[in-house]
């Protein structure tokens, strides 16, 4: 069960095939379904760089390279590309933005099986009429590739099912482990501020005397033990002091 098409189409699925998958994945939590079926020769997306002419910024292509054949899509939560810090951290250079926006809803991405199917027709060197000396030409056969895609049908996506399913839990997995990495690296960071926090918060030269420099716990501590051990009599004070009279 398959057609082969010589030539460029652009075709949109049709709404009763979409529903169909809609109700095996079910829709995400933005309201749009978890897969999607798009058609190779249609369905574009934007990327940023450089293109082959050497202009920069953003182009247009063929999202599944223009291959006529059905493509189910998944797709896949925010979460599973990082934060927008990080994303524009590791795409951004002013000029080709490689990256583009932070996919704040998501994006929609090839799932890991195909509904066509690829092959070689022709090619191969073959012998041609000997001549007169006996002599035989080396010919080579022309070659091509066909797309062999599958029809649309309700078979065909009942037949998709367990693999859906499977990508599906690969998703909530993806997204489980993209949670904790990120958990993980806020408390990484929040444990770095705090430290540096400390740090500018100590007494300088931890409350040690350097090169002369002096912090006011430290002056405050020795005041404190001379104080501790000071004690003087009345006799003392006439000895330091000597004798006063008093104004009556």
């Amino acid at each position: 069960m398959s057609w082969t098409l010589p030539g460029f189409e652009k075709l949109q699925c049709p709404p009763e095939y979409q529903a169909h998958v809609t109700a095996i994945g079910g829709l995400n939590r933005f309201g749009f379904p978890n897969f999607r079926l798009v058609w190779g020769q249609t369905e574009t997306e934007f990327v940023w760089g450089v293109d082959a002419n050497g202009k920069k910024g953003q182009h247009v292509v063929f999202k599944h390279q223009g291959i006529p054949a059905w493509f189910m899509e998944s797709w896949k939560p925010p979460e599973c590309f990082g934060t927008a810090e990080l994303w524009y951290a590791m795409s951004w250079d002013g000029e080709t933005h490689t990256l583009g926006e932070y996919p704040w809803r998501g994006l929609y991405m090839p799932c890991p099986f195909n509904l066509y199917v690829k092959k070689v027709v022709g090619g191969g060197i073959r012998y041609g009429v000997a001549d007169a000396h006996g002599h035989r030409q080396v010919i080579e056969d022309p070659v091509r590739m066909e797309i062999d895609a599958m029809p649309l049908n309700h078979y065909i996506i009942d037949l998709l099912v367990p693999n859906m399913l499977k990508d599906l839990d690969t998703t909530n997995e993806q997204r489980r482990v993209a949670l904790e990495n990120r958990k993980a690296a806020e408390l990484a960071a929040f444990r770095t501020r705090a430290m540096e926090a400390y740090i500018d918060a100590s007494p300088a030269f931890h409350g040690n005397d350097f090169s002369g420099a002096s912090n006011r716990e430290a002056w405050m501590q020795r005041i404190k033990e001379k104080q501790a051990g000071l004690k003087l009599t009345d006799k003392d004070i006439q000895r330091i002091l000597g004798k006063a009279h008093r104004v009556h």
